[in-house]
């Protein structure tokens, strides 16, 4: 027993020195959320990462709406970082299910619900915002919109999930819209608000503003939400010269992971801003 002791704490030890994760087999779970919101689950391979899916699509319409998974557990504890980034509040798969869209879908983020050689503590916690995270998921955006045959694509992003939205649209032609959820919309600005270390590799939605002008913004906000206070995106929306596409909305009462649920619906009938003024010139 002893050396069976020894020999787990040894393991446990290198893998908090090397940053390797162990691979840990969610397949209950992810077939219990699918059987849970009606929907396929499938894990659709990139140039960078494996990332796990859940599908609504019967093509039906001619606009995809997809959903992208917050940062999930990336940290045990403030300065302790989580062996597995799997999300342990099902809120961004719930509001999937509520929402009425007839073709929808949901992107995890990289090494969440399931992992392989390329995942490492480094993925969910200094790289989650990385060209590499970024480029993942546009190739699985590309990859669903093929399938279902789809013309435009409609971006939902819940907490971190808003900053990959945000950049994941500015590489493309196809978006029509994106709304946040408790939106970290500028991550260097949520790390000095929380006093955490800056990101050397992490890119922000502020800088790609220009890219972004066009597209119509809507973002949610909890009014007690203490993980991305509102004041967040009142600081985001200042970075934007031409103003008219962009519009935030705060729900009384709302944190960071309860009472959007229940309103769900509702928020989504909330008219998206209407883009017409042109650009700001470059300077």
């Amino acid at each position: 027993m002893i050396q069976r002791i020894s020999a787990f704490c040894f393991i446990t030890t290198v893998m908090m020195l090397t940053g390797c994760a162990t691979p840990l087999d969610h397949t209950n779970l992810v077939s219990q959320i699918s059987q849970q919101i009606h929907a396929r689950p499938e894990v659709i391979s990139t140039s960078h990462f494996a990332l796990q899916t859940f599908q609504v699509m019967p093509g039906t319409s001619q606009t995809l709406r997809v959903y992208i998974e917050g940062d999930g557990k990336a940290w045990a504890r403030r300065s302790r970082p989580s062996m597995d980034p799997t999300p342990e509040s099902r809120l961004v798969l719930n509001l999937l299910a509520s929402d009425p869209a007839t073709d929808k879908a949901y992107i995890a983020r990289p090494c969440q619900f399931f992992m392989n050689s390329l995942c490492n503590i480094s993925v969910w916690t200094d790289l989650r915002f990385s060209t590499e995270a970024i480029d993942s998921v546009n190739e699985v955006l590309s990859t669903l919109k093929a399938r279902g045959n789809y013309k435009k694509i409609e971006l939902i992003g819940f907490s971190g999930g808003a900053a990959i939205a945000l950049i994941a649209a500015t590489k493309r032609r196809d978006i029509t819209s994106i709304r946040t959820v408790a939106g970290n919309l500028d991550p260097a600005y949520i790390n000095k608000m929380h006093n955490v270390s800056f990101l050397p590799k992490a890119l922000s939605p502020v800088k790609f503003t220009r890219e972004l002008d066009d597209i119509p913004q809507l973002h949610f906000s909890g009014s007690d939400d203490s993980i991305v206070p509102p004041i967040v995106y009142t600081a985001y929306r200042t970075w934007f010269g031409k103003q008219d596409c962009i519009a935030g909305k705060t729900i009384p009462g709302a944190t960071h992971h309860k009472g959007w649920e229940d309103t769900w619906q509702s928020l989504l009938n909330e008219p998206l801003p209407v883009c017409v003024s042109l650009p700001p010139p470059l300077k």
